[in-house]
């Protein structure tokens, strides 16, 4: 009886919380005034300096300070203004420095995640929906980095920075600061016009990296994680006649190369290398249907140019997770987000298109996004072709949502499939629904079931069932809680979706304290949180797994953040659990285990040339300890080179059965930049579990949106040739590819 116990603790504390620790009202979305953005018509030359007499009539933007004192005036002067025409939206800022030294010019690459440099910019949520965002920013070299958001910016995750679209950006020094215009298309843009007027949610802001300083408008609040990116808290703004533009972008690409890769001869005494010449040709098209709906089509899609993962090693008992890297999926793929929390989702992309970690042709496949009437909507179709002993698959997916009650609450529902040739199929259905209670108190709902061949598939049964209840209060200061029950079926499989652990159910509960120190503090914001979580089978009711954290978290105002915690952790192996991968593995016998261990991480602040992450976790671990370490040091020098590397040991002993092992991960990563246009990247990696080196360099020539060439050389090498009879070659793989893209627009 004891998981029962734990879920009816749950279920009390569920009810209760809301009503011992009330929110504020929602405030109606009618309530909140509209910015009229001005309409110019002409007379605007787009060079990088707002000086034009358009510019002179708007009015300029008051900015507050998010950090590193929220609500404190600006330490350095701003002119930033907005406007729009028939074909574009505008932004323009004069950005001043009392100290010109102090300017930030660091990087020049499309995409260059950092707060090192200055930045100006701002999110646009052009549905006005809440939830969704498009980024747009700019450093002072003209680098632009652009990014699309989903659910509202609850986890960093929820932030995709592989989104590009086509707009345009100038920058130019002055002797006392710099100087920006930005326009974005309209057709970039998915938005919805009622009666001649279409309104969007906006947050513009400044960085001053040298000060750790961060300006917004509107005023934001420091309550959440980004808030300057969290479509929730956008100023509303208003345009009239917007008329919708309806463009045709058709991106041929052709690629041409060599494979070579080593394999065991017929005698099986050693290796030889085969050479294969690589060449290929594939098509995308992309049209808007309508301003709020786009469908794309792909055929014999391509992803060449992206990079390799990161290599880790396992020591849990759960699945690891590896992000989207593919550009044609990271593009829409907030519309098919169905999260059934953390990286659990009904639909993981990186299912099409890849097996056991290798590459399958995708012959082709078609997309529809956007919004049709008051509902979100995502179609998706992909055919692939056999691999190996699997069959050609076609996967599918259809994903609906609509806002109810209020701007911050929506209902939904996802429908999966995937379908060999063979005769294997597995469909999947979720509903889910967050409803925004009162102030930051929500409440998530989800349901989901999965069929598939050879399963018992009973519709109302629990087995094939995925269920999660949360009341949540999201905010970073003053008190905050997530409660969750979640239960998990025995036959639960999404066939394109991802789940870190099957077969459990249980609570998970935790409850935070935030603070905004004053002024003279060092610390910005701090916190102090304890969580905890019981799962059990499903099946059996036998216990699994139990975790209890306490943990403080702090970020100063220099910039610099962390945290420290202590876990204790419960754990009953029905069987015995493998950890580590390849040469560095080990297993646990089945039992139960008690255990604690802490962790410290430190960060310090990215604004600085050189910046640096440090990670450390020891204690015990089952029936022995445990020791990780990790180091991440970047060095910026000037304006074009980055140097990143990381280096990682994991110290694993059992002493009492004599048996332990080392493993170390060692990277590099490099890039250079000598115009905003042309980029050189090399990511190399170096994993002891299995003995080799993958090495990952790209060369690419991108002169304007949709104009790509890319040089790619990929190599994986042995470390430890004889470590097998016969012994390894040294290279085990090697290709070098060119490809080139060019986007046609009617």
């Amino acid at each position: 009886m004891r998981q029962y116990y734990d879920t009816i603790i749950f279920l009390i504390l569920t009810g209760l919380f809301p009503f011992l620790c009330p929110g504020q009202s929602v405030e109606p979305l009618s309530k909140q005034p509209p910015y009229q953005v001005t309409r110019i018509s002409g007379g605007i030359t787009f060079d990088g300096i707002p000086d034009e007499a358009a510019w002179e009539s708007i009015d300029a933007l008051p900015l507050v300070m998010y950090r590193p004192v929220f609500g404190e005036a600006p330490s350095e002067k701003s002119i930033i203004k907005i406007a729009y025409d028939d074909e574009y939206f505008y932004a323009s800022a004069w950005l001043f420095y009392q100290n010109p030294e102090q300017i930030r010019a660091i990087g020049k690459k499309r995409d260059y995640l950092s707060f090192a440099p200055d930045w100006f910019g701002f999110t646009m949520d052009s549905f006005y929906d809440k939830e969704n965002a498009f980024i747009f920013g700019v450093n002072s070299n003209g680098a632009r980095n652009d990014g699309a958001i989903k659910n509202d910016l609850l986890i960093g995750s929820d932030i995709n920075f592989s989104w590009n679209t086509f707009w345009d950006v100038e920058t130019v020094m002055q002797k006392d600061g710099w100087t920006v215009e930005v326009r974005v298309p309209f057709s970039s843009l998915r938005f919805q016009t009622r009666e001649g007027k279409t309104q969007m949610g906006l947050i513009l802001m400044r960085s001053v990296a040298a000060k750790n300083e961060t300006v917004t408008w509107p005023l934001i609040s420091p309550d959440y994680i980004y808030p300057f990116w969290k479509p929730s808290l956008g100023a509303l703004v208003e345009f009239e006649g917007l008329e919708p533009k309806n463009p045709l972008y058709v991106t041929p690409y052709v690629t041409a190369g060599i494979g070579q890769i080593n394999s065991l001869n017929e005698q099986e005494t050693g290796y030889e290398m085969s050479s294969t010449f690589k060449k290929d040709a594939g098509l995308d098209v992309k049209y808007s249907l309508t301003n709020n709906l786009t469908a794309d089509l792909t055929i014999n899609t391509d992803f060449a140019q992206v990079e390799a993962d990161d290599q880790v090693i396992n020591l849990t008992r759960f699945s690891l997770y590896f992000p989207e890297k593919r550009v044609f999926f990271l593009e829409k793929e907030d519309v098919f987000d169905f999260s059934l929390l953390g990286n659990n989702n009904l639909f993981y992309s990186r299912r099409i298109g890849l097996y056991n970690g290798n590459p399958v042709r995708i012959y082709g496949g078609a997309r529809l996004t956007g919004r049709a009437g008051k509902w979100d909507v995502g179609f998706l179709n992909m055919q692939t072709e056999k691999y190996a002993e699997n069959p050609s698959e076609n996967f599918g997916a259809i994903r609906t949502k609509r806002k109810v009650f209020n701007a911050y609450s929506y209902v939904g529902g996802m429908v999966t499939s995937r379908l060999g040739t063979d005769g294997s199929y597995n469909v999947a259905y979720g509903i889910d629904g967050l409803f925004r209670v009162a102030g930051d108190d929500y409440l998530t709902l989800k349901w989901a079931q999965t069929f598939e061949d050879n399963a018992e598939n009973t519709f109302f049964g629990t087995d094939p069932s995925r269920f999660i209840c949360r009341w949540q209060r999201r905010n970073e200061t003053g008190f905050a809680y997530d409660l969750i029950y979640g239960w998990s079926g025995k036959s639960f499989n999404p066939g394109i979706g991802f789940e870190v652990k099957q077969n459990y159910q249980g609570p998970n509960a935790t409850v935070q304290y935030g603070w905004l120190p004053g002024k003279e503090f060092f610390l910005r914001h701090h916190k102090i949180s304890l969580s905890g979580n019981t799962w059990f089978n499903t099946v059996t009711g036998d216990h699994e797994t139990t975790n209890a954290l306490l943990q403080w978290d702090f970020s100063a105002k220099k910039g610099y953040t962390g945290y420290i915690n202590a876990l204790w952790s419960l754990e009953s192996l029905p069987n015995e659990l493998i950890l580590g991968m390849g040469n560095n593995q080990d297993t646990v016998p089945a039992g139960e285990y008690s255990f604690t261990n802490f962790s410290a991480r430190y960060e310090t602040s990215s604004a600085h040339a050189f910046s640096a992450i440090f990670y450390t976790e020891a204690g015990n671990f089952y029936d022995g300890w445990k020791w990780t370490f990790f180091t991440n040091p970047y060095l910026k020098i000037g304006t074009d080179y980055d140097i990143g590397l990381y280096y990682g040991i994991d110290r694993v002993k059992f002493p009492e059965r004599e048996k332990e092992f080392t493993n170390h991960i060692l990277r590099f990563s490099g890039l250079m930049t000598l115009t905003t246009k042309t980029s050189f990247s090399a990511f190399v990696q170096y994993n002891t579990a299995i003995d080799g080196v993958i090495g990952n360099i790209r060369f690419r020539y991108n002169p304007r949106d949709g104009n790509d060439f890319y040089l790619v050389y990929d190599e994986r090498v042995h470390t430890n040739r004889t470590r097998e009879t016969p012994a390894l070659p040294f290279t085990d793989r090697r290709t070098v590819l060119l490809k080139y893209t060019y986007t046609f627009r009617w």
